[in-house]
This record gives structure tokens, C-alpha cells and sequence, in this order.
């Protein structure tokens, strides 16, 4: 199914058509992997790391990383630094399995020690400046989809693969923005960092989870409201069936020889330059 079939099955307008042409474009079309990246900023964080393992995760975290604006940590026993060796090359990552205590670092660190009405939906936060890069994850529920409407029985055990599931997701923008140096904060490159994220967890793809992620399928999640609130109702829901028919396309492509032979790496320049089309018509 092509783009244009949707857009009439939708009967979108003349102005509606082009809003839709211009969210489904694939910015990395025709981009080009960009030279080796700078990672001069890695020095800071081994320092931190060799400093977190002396006295603890919570003290380098207040003294190394937001001196400006401590946190006080309710559980600094379950705090962890890490430099993980990810697709893009190494990245320093804040695991913090407190809610409160992620919600309060977040804030401090990304907002300037205010609080946003949006923090509640927070997950996880990659903090990208001009002199360093690093994650900070939450164990939330991933997407705020519970473990019983995937069909999981352990919350605890769902809440410890969100967390992996979030570090997939945010090292294949890493891997985006250090390879093409692009990252978007819309459907294309969230399906691709999701389908990766919960690949690298679990072993396999299901679209039928990513639908309940985006809140396609009606349960918990609603993530594709955020990608999608600036579009009129008519374009969403057809973003909503492309979304849709590029999982389940996925989730076949997962399956076959051709993606079993390729490396990670590999599949997330393929999904990047295959865009939608592309990745509707991938198997």
C-alpha cells in the first residue's frame, strides 16, 4: 500500500495531503554517514564511573553531574552509572529504578530544577548538549502499558525489560544522530528505535505490543497522540493505519533469513532508508 492509496482512502484534502506527504517524508533519505563523531566527552564520565564505584552511584551523580542541583534520593542503592557499549559506540547511561528519583534527576538535570506537567509520562530523557551526551532510564512500566495487556504476568520482571527496552530505544537515536546526525521526535524514528528496543529484550518483534505502545490498539498506551497532536483528525488516522501496517510488515521481516544476516547496526540504516514505504514493503 502506497502513501497515496491511504491518503485517498482517507480523503484528504488538498492541504491535508500535503500535511500528511510532509510528516511521512523520510528525512534520511539521502543522507549521508557523517565522519567519525567527537567523543572527547567520554574522558568526564570514566572519571565519574571510577568515582560512583569508590562512593556510590547517588554522591557522583550530585557532585559530577548535577552539582547545581542535587538530588535527594529516596533509593540511592538501585542508582547505577554505566558506559554501555551501544551500536554508536560508547554512552554513558543513568540507570534509576526509583520513579521518584528519576522524575526528581530529570527535572533537575533537563528542566532546570522545574518540574513539567509531563513528567509523569517521562520514561527515559537522552541529554544531548554541545560537551557531552548521556541517558538517564527509568523501570517504569514502558509506555505506561502494564504487564497483563501484553499478556505478562511478573510487573517486576515487565518493569526490569522496560528498562532494557528503553536503553534499545535510545541508543538507536544515539546510533541515528551519531551515524547521520539526525534524530526526530516523530512516528518514523520511533518505530524504528521501539522495533530494535524491543527486539534486543526480548528476542522478537511484536507489532500487536507496539500497537498498545502507541495507543492504536486501546489500553494504556497513547504515545502516538504525542507524535501526531499538531496533525488534523483526518491525517492522524491515517498515520494511525500506516503505523499500523508498517508493525505488522516488521514483525514478518523479523522473521525471515534476510534479517537474521544482518547486524544490528545493519537493520537500523535498512529501516532508515527504507522509510514507511519502504518498510511496508519489506517482506
Amino acid at each position: 500500500m502506497t502513501l497515496d492509496h491511504l491518503a485517498g482512502k482517507y480523503g484528504l484534502s488538498g492541504e491535508e495531503r500535503q500535511i500528511f506527504y510532509e510528516y511521512t517524508a523520510n528525512r534520511f533519505a539521502g543522507a549521508q554517514e557523517i565522519g567519525e563523531a567527537d567523543t572527547s566527552f567520554l574522558g568526564f564520565w570514566e572519571r565519574t564511573i571510577e568515582y560512583a564505584c569508590k562512593f556510590g552511584a547517588g554522591k557522583a551523580i550530585n557532585e559530577k553531574v548535577c552539582s547545581v542541583r542535587p538530588v535527594e534520593f529516596r533509593s540511592p542503592d538501585t542508582l547505577k552509572i554505566e558506559m554501555y557499549e551501544s551500536d554508536a559506540g560508547r554512552i554513558p547511561i543513568i540507570y534509576v529504578r526509583d520513579t521518584a528519583d528519576f522524575e526528581q534527576l530529570v527535572t533537575n538535570i533537563a528542566y532546570k530544577g522545574i518540574r513539567p506537567d509531563s513528567i509523569s509520562a517521562t520514561g527515559a530523557s537522552f541529554i544531548s548538549g554541545k560537551t557531552t551526551r548521556f541517558i538517564i532510564l527509568s523501570a517504569k512500566p514502558y509506555s505506561n502499558v502494564p504487564a497483563s495487556e501484553l499478556g505478562m504476568s511478573d510487573e517486576a520482571e515487565w518493569s526490569e525489560k522496560s528498562l532494557l527496552l528503553r536503553r534499545g530505544h535510545e541508543c538507536t537515536h544515539y546510533f541515528t544522530k551519531q551515524t547521520y546526525g539526525i534524530t526526530n521526535n516523530i512516528l518514523h524514528d520511533e518505530i524504528i528505535a521501539d522495533f530494535i528496543g524491543v527486539y534486543e529484550t526480548f528476542g522478537f518483534y511484536k507489532a500487536e505490543w507496539f500497537l498498545r505502545f502507541m495507543g492504536i490498539i486501546k489500553g494504556s498506551g497513547g504515545r502516538l497522540a504525542v507524535y501526531t497532536e499538531n496533525l488534523p483528525e483526518s491525517v492522524r488516522n491515517a498515520v494511525s493505519e500506516l503505523a499500523e501496517l508498517c508493525a505488522g510488515s516488521l514483525e514478518k521481516w523479523s522473521l525471515s533469513d534476510e534479517f537474521a544476516s544482518m547486524t544490528n547496526a545493519g537493520r537500523i540504516k535498512y529501516m532508515c532508508r527504507a522509510g514507511f514505504e519502504g518498510m511496508i514493503d519489506c517482506i
